[in-house]
């Protein structure tokens, strides 16, 4: 009887002594695969805007196809704790260190979307790494069960439309407010992700704050660890086999969307179903930009020079909402432009510690606006379409 025991022990200790090393092996997997494409992102272009725009960024590394045996061990067999985010299509777990498994709902995978495309729809969305997206690292599936790999978002990055105060929680946690400063760079950091998808033929398909993830920091107010790493896209290309869109239509969407959000940035309103669009556009297209920002959270332009940087931007959302699919610029083109608002937002900061007392009234605005390209600069057919129309 004991000798009996006694196997029996030691066959389980053996099966949990397996069961954890492929915990292991998968974790270490994982997460050197994630530590290579960060390694490598770091060494690309700081902006991520016109390297991966001409397509010569890094190279894209094949995406890894986890057993479902595996991932089911990462997650503890999917248990409820593991559970970090929910949503239409998704349950998201905590796996390995700095990878989450989004886990399709069991009732979509029944009703087949997507099918057997999957396996090639998700393998599509290998895209070189970029400091404004959260990557897809790999994917997995079994009978009933499809799964997709993705780095998993620092601790303190929340959704947009949470930063925006649209969600109870940011209620309930007292998410603070954003200033003009950090819009600009949540603008920017979505158009640099978004011309970086492009440039690699990849759609995002579901462009809303509740895919813009922004990192802030714990204490205080959102402040931003590094320039570029302030905004992240997330669940890009899905709607490819989710929704079974055409790809040319879900590429001028983008900027469409695109615009939507730059919008509710600005206004700090929800758009409602375009209701945003018909009440601000006018405004912007007649030159009072002014009376469609969101001042009560935000706060009033400091001066001329920062009315001037958020005219710019707002006119960025006029030509990618207002215009039809062929007027309207090129993701490149945007996120060139945002990229300027800011940098000046940078610059400006630096000027007005260091230079307080050099300050004219109405400030320099060859120095402060960044946003308005320099005399030593052609003249894009991208910043024709987006100055604002003449009053008619």
């Amino acid at each position: 009887m004991h000798e009996h025991d006694a196997v029996v022990a030691a066959v389980h200790h053996s099966v949990v002594a397996g069961a954890a090393a492929a915990l292991v092996a998968l974790a270490v997997a994982l997460f050197l695969l994630w530590r290579k494409r960060r390694m490598a992102a770091a060494r690309s272009p700081a902006d991520g805007g016109a390297a991966s725009a001409s397509g010569s960024s890094a190279s894209t590394a094949p995406l890894l196809v986890i057993p479902l045996a595996d991932v089911e061990r990462a997650t503890d067999g999917f248990h409820p704790s593991r559970v970090i985010g929910q949503g239409r299509h998704f349950a998201v777990y905590a796996a390995a260190p700095g990878i989450a498994a989004k886990r399709m709902h069991p009732h979509l995978v029944l009703g087949d979307p997507g099918g057997r495309r999957f396996p090639a729809a998700v393998r599509s969305l290998a895209v070189p790494p970029h400091p404004n997206v959260a990557a897809v690292t790999g994917l997995s599936e079994g009978p009933g069960e499809r799964v997709i790999l993705v780095e998993r978002a620092p601790a303190g990055a929340v959704s947009l439309d949470r930063v925006l105060g649209w969600d109870d929680a940011a209620h309930a946690h007292h998410v603070p407010a954003l200033s003009w400063r950090q819009r600009a760079a949540v603008a920017a950091g979505a158009a640099r992700g978004l011309a970086h998808l492009h440039a690699h033929g990849v759609a995002h398909g579901r462009v809303r704050p509740c895919n813009v993830l922004v990192h802030a920091s714990s204490g205080g107010g959102a402040r931003w660890r590094h320039a570029n790493a302030t905004t992240r896209l997330t669940d890009y290309g899905l709607a490819g086999f989710l929704d079974r869109r055409d790809d040319d239509a879900r590429a001028e969407d983008d900027m469409y969307m695109f615009g939507a959000v730059l919008l509710e940035l600005l206004t700090g309103r929800r758009w409602d179903g375009g209701r945003l669009a018909d009440w601000a556009l006018p405004h912007i297209r007649c030159g009072a930009t002014l009376e469609v920002l969101d001042v009560v959270r935000a706060g009033a332009p400091a001066d001329k020079a920062e009315a001037r940087l958020l005219a710019r931007a707002a006119r960025v959302a006029l030509a990618c909402v207002g215009n039809d699919g062929r007027s309207r610029p090129g993701m490149a083109e945007v996120s060139a432009i945002l990229s300027d608002v800011e940098a000046a937002y940078r610059r400006r900061d630096g000027a007005l510690v260091a230079k307080e007392e050099e300050r004219d009234d109405d400030g320099d605005e060859s120095r402060l606006s960044g946003c308005l390209l320099g005399p030593s600069r052609s003249i894009h057919k991208a910043d024709m379409l987006l100055r604002a129309p003449p009053v008619m």
